[in-house]
């Protein structure tokens, strides 16, 4: 008995530990940019939210006073974010405290597969990656990837319900995210769990709440432009043609197009090419391994839509989780 209350306190122990080392290396980037001048790194999207939010605040109706191609349930939290003044003033304390919370549930997966090093090594450098790819900045990407992560910790424990709201509640940050559904209905199979309205109608019910509450507090118009701003407006918004009440990046010539692509990818070069290489030298030897690779294949194609920095955000957790796997402790 003694025994096993000694390991448990070292267990936490050691939890408590990574906790605190997340918290100091992910604050003290967060500082580190806090005093430099980013030239407007961070895009345009963070503006676009807080003008949404400012709308919903003083009264407007979003998707018709002021419109984006994101879900509602991203405005409605960035609104209450800007209750505190001057808006923005959460930004960089909310997306860091994002970023400890996707590193321990990196470090949580990886340390139960593969050992301590491989989580904590994962977790660790997720947060230093971030700092290159604008994971520190406003966007909807790091709120996916908290819920797309937990989801697939409560799908792997077979808990089919709750990793169905969470992937509702990764679309209603964005849309991308309902790409998540494949992965996890893979695992499912792989469970021999077919009882996959479990996955689907909860995540169905949650993403479809945050506009539900659109019809009910502004009415038809409101909703019906919620509906067509998340997915409508998609064919235009994939296919590179202008929209003209949003701002859109994606050059239309092939070369300048690959030249974005490729520098992007550049950016995260090193998690790219040990991810691959440990991707040739130990394959896929376990239905989450294959779970981990569908995640990172299926999320890559986001690239191909637009080739922004901050799209490698949902990409990151799981090529690092692949990468780090050459750390795993031996058996």
């Amino acid at each position: 008995m003694d025994s096993k209350k000694g390991k448990e306190g070292y267990t936490c122990l050691k939890t408590g530990g990574v906790l605190i080392c997340y918290i100091l290396v992910s604050y003290t980037i967060a500082c580190v940019m806090q005093t430099i001048d980013t030239g407007g790194w961070a895009g345009v999207d963070a503006e676009r939210f807080h003008q949404m939010a400012r709308m919903i605040i003083n009264g407007f109706t979003p998707y018709v006073s002021f419109v984006d191609p994101k879900p509602p349930l991203l405005f409605f939290v960035v609104s209450l974010m800007d209750l505190m003044q001057p808006p923005g003033t959460l930004d960089l304390p909310v997306m860091t405290s994002i970023n400890v919370f996707c590193a321990i549930l990196i470090y949580y997966i990886g340390s139960r597969d593969y050992g301590y090093v491989s989580g904590f090594t994962a977790g660790f450098l997720y947060l230093i990656v971030a700092a290159f790819v604008q994971g520190y900045f406003l966007f909807s990407e790091q709120f996916a990837v908290l819920f797309l992560l937990l989801a697939f910790i409560f799908a792997r424990n077979s808990t089919f319900i709750p990793a169905g709201i969470c992937i509702g509640l990764a679309c209603g940050f964005k849309q991308y995210a309902i790409i998540g559904i494949i992965p996890l209905i893979y695992l499912m199979r792989a469970q021999k769990n077919t009882q996959y309205s479990y996955l689907l109608i909860p995540a169905v019910i949650i993403a479809a709440s945050s506009f539900f509450i659109i019809f009910v507090i502004y009415g038809g118009d409101a909703f019906l432009g919620s509906l067509y701003w998340t997915f409508g407006v998609a064919p235009d918004y994939i296919s590179g043609q202008e929209v003209a009440q949003i701002p859109s990046y994606q050059t239309k010539k092939l070369f300048s197009y690959s030249v974005y692509l490729i520098s992007s990818i550049f950016v995260v070069l090193p998690v790219v090419i040990f991810a691959a290489a440990s991707l040739t030298q130990r394959g896929l030897r376990s239905s989450m391994e294959v779970t981990i690779f569908l995640f990172a294949a299926l999320l890559s194609g986001t690239l191909l839509i637009r080739q922004y920095l901050h799209y490698w955000i949902l990409i990151l957790p799981f090529l690092l989780l692949l990468a780090c796997r050459e750390f795993a402790e031996k058996k």
